[in-house]
């Protein structure tokens, strides 16, 4: 097997092979002096094939030198040599040659020119040397090396202060910098507080050494395990990593895969006394989002920047990478949970360098730290911890869940007890003080059995009079009533008739049980709500919270659920006061309880409240937080999940995670595949909640197809005129306004409108806003004069409905601005342009071009005016920014088209 080593060539060359041509310096690969695109572990490949052309160079040589030091699968190498092999073409490739079971070899004539000198790999760093390109500070001490990467740790002369450097040597190494650079941006512009991250302070990508400068964030967690974590107890140790947990979250949190979890790469701050955790080294971290750069206004740091930090490579260390990684599947957030599980064992046992064996559940002495452990690392994704919120969520109601066990165990041992007290009993000689003893205890024992019996009776009837009634509700209400011949509508009793028939003798069947009727009403509302029966809905979840107070207090459990289901069926209605009120009671009657359900509950509420604002920036942590507890303390309700985890979708695509959202959307997929009941109508909706992604992602036709596989298997399980077809058609509207299909975003605009009116009323914000949706297609589509009192009505009724700045509204009151300016009443627009803000426009519907669109229009307004000097510079910046992000709506061309009137008459 060839050393590469002792062939390293001082120089970088350009080589010619047939009609291809790769130049080694720029790192370019041309066809018939084309530029052809190919992934970067490619072209690796092939420039070590070509070092060694008419060679075989052996598969296990190729990984060693183009992957050496990561994680890879049996398929990486001939997928890299099949990608190779297409942008060859077909004459080129066929010098690829595959030499059987052995490897692979490039025959035939290669002709090679000089173009530059290779980098050296060898840093020649050392301690006491100034740092290069920075004199002022000293290296002090390596922290790791690996091939052609370094990490120091350094020291200001005169202030002393410490400062950390990871140098490169060569291009792949720069790629690496620039992409935790890259990421350590997005994590600081995304995060309120970023004191769980290392900050990067500079950096140098000019000329080698390339590196990162970066604050000291202590020791990492390996050095600071070897000198503290001895005496440090388990409730110190878990501390610590919640800390970790808490960072991983909230950089998933916003799109950012770590990839490369591990004690090395978390660094543990001791000087305050207590310790403080910081991750590092995203070095091989993934956005999951790319377009999160622009939205944050981060630039690119090289032409790559935005591929390389969203690719999905394995790069990881063996001991904390995920099975499914290994299989070729792509990194996900529950790739890092599992890293996270491996730590987790590895605090609790002890050890930092212990790895996860079979019989590692001896080193863990509490049982519900093994069941955390376990789940956290479970080997089938789909059955691991789905983020690690959920994680941290289980190991914060550790006391909890220790109590509710302890109190089970303890109600076992008594009654343990009480059997072994009567056996001894009965093994005793009959000693006549015994006997005393024993006829005392009988009696004691008789009158006990005698109340309890009493008591057990009186349950009992109670109990048997609340099945006697619910049975009687089912069989005569409920399934009896559903017959046909029963029923006076016949074969086509619907169970919309049927509940609502129900409903007239729940309070008779259930008079001496109100707790029972509760219940049921609870359930009814549900059922109600699920068929768009609102009103009825409504008043049951009313009625069921009154029952509940009225029997255990406001505080109570059952009525907290019914007060978070009355807030939502609420905000479903429009009657954002009145749940608003709700939701503030929630507030206060569950205080700071960190009970995992009461946190839900607040959370779902406020974050469906959000929704049904169209805040969607609000709604997003929101979700965040529930889902994740549903999950811990009620997994078996996938109904509610199922839900919630479409609005997560939801909020995702408004506020631009697309790829988020998608991902989240394949995995309910996924999910509801393999369960053994019908889930056809939740893959259906998750497939129109993915098909969204597609249209605000610019594929439209992607978009269209999945919607109308979808929209079939609603309209056959619920009906044309119900909300989840509405919601279709509304996605197909924006599908064909991102065409600019005029006469098909008309039609799908008023036939959505006109059925959430008939559903809901003209007075729901639904309803208004779907008639802004209305009017702005036919401001877009050239009829101003028909778009102008729809989008005055809609403006108005959602600043009275949700306040003016609401999202909603703020879209509704541009659009009216916007006509407003078209039909020459400037001044009108001009006061509604004085209320509108890019923040609140974006919260609502992200793309990033809110900002250029408002300038459009104060731009036009002014131009109308006659203030050229005022109106030119806000129309230039709005039309570069427009262009620059691709935006094609009607102000950008507006906006465009008046510009360039302005500089005519200026020429002229």
């Amino acid at each position: 097997m060839t050393d590469a080593s002792d062939l390293r060539e001082p120089h970088a060359y350009r080589y010619r092979f047939g009609s291809a041509e790769f130049d080694e310096a720029r790192f370019e690969l041309r066809v018939a002096d084309l530029p052809v695109e190919v992934e970067r572990r490619a072209l690796d490949v092939l420039a070590y094939l070509l070092r060694h052309a008419g060679e075989v160079v052996t598969k296990e040589e190729l990984l060693r030198e183009v992957w050496a030091g990561r994680v890879t699968v049996d398929k990486v190498l001939p997928n890299a040599i099949a990608k190779l092999r297409r942008a060859l073409g077909e004459a080129n490739a066929e010098r690829l040659v595959t030499q059987a079971r052995v490897g692979y070899r490039l025959d035939g004539e290669v002709a090679r020119v000089a173009v530059g000198r290779r980098i050296d790999s060898r840093l020649e760093l050392a301690a006491g040397r100034p740092v290069p390109g920075r004199p002022n500070f000293t290296l002090r001490r390596a922290l790791g090396v690996n091939r052609g990467s370094e990490v120091w740790l350094a020291e200001q002369a005169k202030t002393h202060v410490l400062r950390v450097y990871k140098f490169g040597a060569d291009g792949e190494r720069l790629r690496a910098l620039k992409r935790e650079a890259t990421l350590a941006r997005v994590l600081r512009e995304s995060l309120d507080e970023g004191g769980h991250f290392v900050d990067i302070i500079d950096w140098n990508f000019e000329q080698p050494p390339f590196f990162l400068e970066c604050e000291y964030g202590g020791d990492n967690l390996l050095e600071w395990a070897g000198a503290s974590l001895a005496a440090t107890g388990t409730e110190a140790r878990l501390a610590l990593f919640l800390q970790i947990v808490d960072a991983v979250a909230a950089a998933h949190g916003v799109g950012v895969l770590h990839k490369d979890l591990k004690p090395a790469n978390v660094l543990v701050d001791g000087r305050g006394g207590t310790p403080h955790v910081r991750l590092t080294d995203f070095g091989s971290g993934h956005l999951v989002d790319p377009e999160r750069l622009a939205e944050l206004g981060i630039t690119r740091l090289g032409p790559a920047t935005a591929r390389d930090v969203a690719t999905d490579s394995t790069a990881g260390t063996a001991l904390y990478v995920a099975p499914e990684l290994f299989a070729g599947q792509a990194p996900t957030v529950r790739s890092d949970v599992y890293a996270l599980g491996v730590m987790l064992y590895q605090l609790v046992a002890g050890d930092l360098a212990r790895p996860m064996a079979s019989g590692w559940e001896r080193d863990v002495d509490d049982e519900l730290l093994r069941e955390d452990i376990r789940l956290a690392t479970d080997g089938e994704p789909q059955r691991r911890l789905a983020s690690a919120a959920t994680l941290a969520a289980r190991l914060r109601s550790l006391e909890a869940r220790r109590e509710a066990r302890a109190a089970g165990a303890l109600s076992e041992q008594r009654a343990r007890e009480a059997r072994e007290a009567v056996a001894r009993s009965r093994a005793r000689r009959p000693y006549v003080i015994a006997l005393v003893g024993a006829l005392i205890a009988g009696l004691a024992l008789a009158l006990g059995l005698w109340i309890a019996a009493t008591r057990a009776r009186d349950d009992a009837r109670r109990e048997l009079g609340r099945a006697n009634a619910i049975n009687r509700f089912l069989n005569e209400d409920l399934i009896g009533r559903s017959n046909p011949l029963v029923l006076s509508k016949g074969g086509d009793a619907s169970l919309k008739d049927v509940l609502l028939g129900a409903r007239a003798r729940i309070a008779t069947r259930f008079a001496a049980q109100p707790l029972a009727e509760a219940s049921i009403r609870t359930s009814l509302a549900m059922l109600l709500n699920m068929i768009d029966r609102l009103p009825e809905a409504e008043d049951e979840a009313r009625r069921a919270l009154a029952l509940y107070v009225r029997e255990e207090g406001e505080a109570s459990r059952d009525a907290l659920e019914a007060r978070t289901l009355l807030a939502r069926l609420l905000t479903r209605t429009g009657k954002f006061d009145e749940s608003l009120e709700h939701l503030h009671a929630l507030d206060r009657l569950i205080g700071d309880s960190t009970d995992p359900r009461l946190r839900f509950l607040r959370a779902s509420a406020w974050g469906l409240d959000a929704m049904n604002r169209g805040d969607y920036a609000r709604a997003l942590p929101e979700y965040r937080t529930a889902i994740p507890l549903l999950r811990a303390t009620d997994p078996g309700n996938f109904t509610l999940r199922d839900s919630m985890r479409m609005d997560l979708i939801g909020a995702l695509t408004q506020t631009g995670h697309l790829d988020e959202a998608r991902a989240e959307g394949e995995d309910l997929i996924a999910e509801a595949r393999s369960r053994p009941d019908d889930n056809a109508l939740v893959i259906a909706f998750a497939q129109a909640a993915i098909a969204r992604t597609w249209t605000q992602g610019g594929d439209p036709a992607k978009a269209e197809e999945r919607l109308l596989a979808a929209q079939k298997t609603i309209v056959e399980r619920l009906g044309e005129d119900h909300t989840r077809n509405l919601m279709v058609l509304s996605d197909l509207f924006d599908v064909a306004m991102k065409r600019r299909d005029w006469p098909h975003a008309l039609d799908y605009a008023r036939r959505v409108h006109e059925g959430f009116r008939k559903l809901f009323g003209p007075g729901h914000n639904v309803t208004a806003v779907t008639l802004a949706n209305w009017g702005q297609a036919l401001y877009e589509s050239g009829d101003t004069r028909d778009a102008e009192p729809k989008l005055r009505e809609a403006a108005a009724k959602l600043a009275a409905q949700l306040g003016a700045d609401n999202p909603q509204s703020q879209v509704a009151a541009f659009w009216l601005a916007a006509a407003e300016i078209e039909l020459g009443r400037v001044d009108d627009a001009m006061r509604g342009l004085g209320t509108l803000d890019a923040k609140a426009l974006e919260a609502g519907a992200a793309d990033g071009w809110w900002k250029f669109r408002l300038d459009a229009l104060r731009g036009l307004a002014l131009a109308r005016r006659g203030d050229r000097a005022a109106a030119e510079p806000l129309l230039r910046t709005a039309v570069e920014g427009l262009g620059a992000a691709g935006a094609a709506d009607t102000v950008a061309a507006k906006a465009n088209e008046t510009l360039l009137g302005l500089a005519h008459d200026h020429g002229s």
